[in-house]
């Protein structure tokens, strides 16, 4: 399925090994651009959409070969929303696969032909390599699915809340900002790859007798009204200082703030942001929340939600009963000519 394009087959070798090398947190769309398609350090992804579309262009090739080869140990995944490739285990056990027969086999003619001795040897050898790489894949990923598993256990659709955005004067727009927008559509691709129902809900649109009804995501921080107030009694909480300079997290235990940023510029060099899995007592529901002083800050805040590598930082050492508490992190980003680098985790709370 990849003979006949050079380009899908070295975008799917370079975030294929990078991946099992351990350098998939470093896998983005300017990556991507500069390694595979040549691109410099001028690459805007927001102007040219070359990566977005040749990886939806090696996801159709991926599923039109898997629709041949149905019996592959190992099956190759691009995840929708991201470009750090899964690798699920097909077979029930495919260490059953690498326990062939060792000893001298009799009359091959009357067996097998050499050809066919020689794929079987081939699938022995390839399934003794990747089983490890398949456990190992398969452990990243079982915290991002303990984190899901109440949500997915309600059966009810998850909604997500995206804000609009407000003039000088405090009046609402007809505008979303992009990070929530980017938030919004990867948690859609998301969950639509785990065929799991979402409703999408604008600015004032989301009512407080929605939240009791079914798990929320809110994002967004002083641009949404329910984050900051659901958030207003918890450690960490989102403060304003003016307009101009948005606002800043406050740890009020200890009285540490994070912020405010200089947002005068076109583009915020940097941004603060908080994470919050909330099983809320006054609603009955499981509100998740990613808010960023600034837009950045939300987009990168919803990825601890969709991303292994990202989530397996927020959970590092906790204790097996992290799933059935709250928790609330702050990160710190970078933001580089309009794009948000990967984050990092500055403080977390959990509790019951």
């Amino acid at each position: 399925m990849f003979a006949a394009s050079p380009k899908c087959r070295e975008f799917l070798r370079f975030v294929v090994l990078e991946t099992l090398t351990g350098h998939g947190d470093t896998i983005k769309e300017r990556t991507i651009a500069m390694e595979v398609f040549g691109k410099d350090s001028r690459f805007e992804p927001g102007e040219d959409s070359v990566v977005r579309v040749k990886a939806r262009e090696v996801r159709k090739r991926l599923a039109d070969y898997y629709e041949l080869n149905r019996n592959d140990a190992v099956r190759i995944q691009l995840p929708l929303g991201g470009y750090v490739p899964t690798f699920e285990r097909m077979t029930q056990d495919a260490a059953a696969v690498v326990a062939l027969p060792l000893a001298p086999m009799p009359s091959v003619a009357g067996l097998m032909s050499r050809r066919t001795l020689l794929r079987a040897s081939i699938a022995a050898c390839a399934a003794a390599v990747t089983w490890p790489v398949v456990r190992y894949v398969e452990t990243r990923r079982m915290p991002l699915n303990q984190l899901w598993q109440p949500v997915f256990a309600t059966h009810n659709p998850l909604l997500i809340s995206i804000p609009l955005l407000r003039n000088d004067d405090g009046s609402v727009t007809e505008r979303v900002g992009l990070g929530a927008a980017t938030a919004a559509n990867e948690t859609t691709e998301f969950l639509g790859s785990n065929h799991y129902p979402y409703h999408v809900r604008f600015g004032s649109e989301l009512t407080y007798s929605q939240i009791r009804e079914q798990p929320s995501l809110l994002l967004g921080g002083f641009s949404s009204t329910w984050t900051t107030r659901i958030m207003s009694n918890l450690r960490f909480t989102m403060v304003p200082i003016g307009f101009e300079d948005g606002g800043a997290i406050r740890d009020n235990q200890t009285g540490k703030m994070y912020g405010p940023i200089d947002n005068h510029a076109s583009h915020p060099t940097q941004d603060y942001a908080m994470i919050c899995r909330l099983f809320d007592a006054a609603s009955g529901q499981i509100i998740m929340i990613a808010a960023g002083i600034t837009t950045y800050g939300t987009e990168s805040a919803a990825r601890f939600f969709l991303r292994p590598e990202l989530f397996s930082q927020l959970i590092a050492n906790q204790k097996a009963d992290w799933t059935q508490k709250s928790f609330q992190a702050v990160i710190h980003l970078s933001v580089i000519d309009g794009t948000p680098s990967t984050p990092t985790l500055i403080a977390r709370h959990f509790w019951r």
